[in-house]
């Protein structure tokens, strides 16, 4: 199964092998075969046998781990609690699709475990790209998507040569607009998610009774967005679902936000939590 998995994504990476630039000495890749990729100067990087590639040029050891991005898979699968976000996108992609005669290519900055990627381009023929510097969660992208292209890799340093991409997702994940602009194609979209003073609103509450709990200052991230892409679509989302209990503990252990509640804090969302409000808001670019 593994060496499948490996043959499988160099077949899916070949044809498009000259959209890669080495991480390290930024030459074009030159040859892929199912155990690894190499550069025109020699530089190799092996694919896994989950079928990934990891890109990374200096260790990283974050907070993240196989349970939260297990969590994140699980609540995607279970309830349809970013459905009407995936909609959202899918409809924009579908816009950028009808005005182009070639093969999309999509890339997920910041994919984790890989299920939105996946529901965003199931069913579509798009080509869908996924990069994180989290390997567990690329791990398990690779291990249960087969039809998306899954990376390790520090978007500072990203494998992609310049102008290459249609539409880049940035979706509650840190950014490098510079690193963005460099990778995408002239008239490339991004499409930047963002949360809310609401979103979560009810798991904060519980969290963290006595404190309020800061969000970056919408100000500073469409500042800095309009920076480097011209904003040509805002769109806010709200909606809030019921949930079940299983889902409920799926939430405490995907989010970050449970790292700082207490134990009784916990003990509370497990026994309380019923309803979950996403709010969001969608900010849709174009490369300046």
């Amino acid at each position: 199964m593994s060496i499948h998995r490996r043959e499988r994504s160099a077949a899916l990476i070949h044809p498009y092998i000259h959209m890669l630039k080495c991480p390290i000495c930024h030459r074009t890749m030159t040859m892929i075969s199912p155990d690894n990729i190499q550069c025109s100067s020699r530089h190799t990087f092996d694919l896994a046998r989950q079928g990934y590639i990891n890109f990374m040029t200096r260790f990283f050891k974050g907070n993240y781990d196989k349970r939260l991005f297990t969590a994140k898979r699980d609540i995607l699968a279970q309830s349809a609690i970013y459905t009407p976000l995936i909609e959202i996108i899918r409809h924009r992609i579908e816009g950028y699709s009808n005005s182009s005669s070639q093969p999309v290519h999509i890339l997920d900055a910041g994919a984790g475990e890989g299920t939105l990627l996946q529901q965003i381009t199931q069913h579509t023929p798009a080509v869908g790209w996924g990069i994180d510097i989290a390997k567990e969660g690329i791990a398990m992208a690779s291990s249960t998507y087969d039809q998306q292209i899954w990376f390790v890799g520090d978007l500072a340093y990203s494998p992609f040569a310049e102008g290459q991409l249609d539409v880049i997702l940035n979706i509650l994940s840190p950014s490098n607009y510079e690193e963005f602009r460099r990778i995408m194609k002239p008239d490339g979209w991004i499409i930047k998610v963002i949360p809310r003073e609401r979103y979560l609103t009810e798991l904060r509450e519980l969290l963290f009774r006595d404190r309020h709990h800061h969000t970056d200052s919408r100000e500073r991230v469409l500042r800095r967005f309009g920076m480097h892409h011209h904003l040509i679509d805002l769109i806010p989302l709200t909606y809030t679902l019921p949930i079940t209990e299983v889902v409920v503990n799926s939430i405490i252990h995907m989010t970050p936000l449970a790292w700082h509640g207490t134990e009784s804090a916990i003990a509370s969302v497990q026994a309380s939590l019923s309803q979950i409000t996403i709010d969001l808001e969608i900010l849709v670019g174009k490369r300046r």
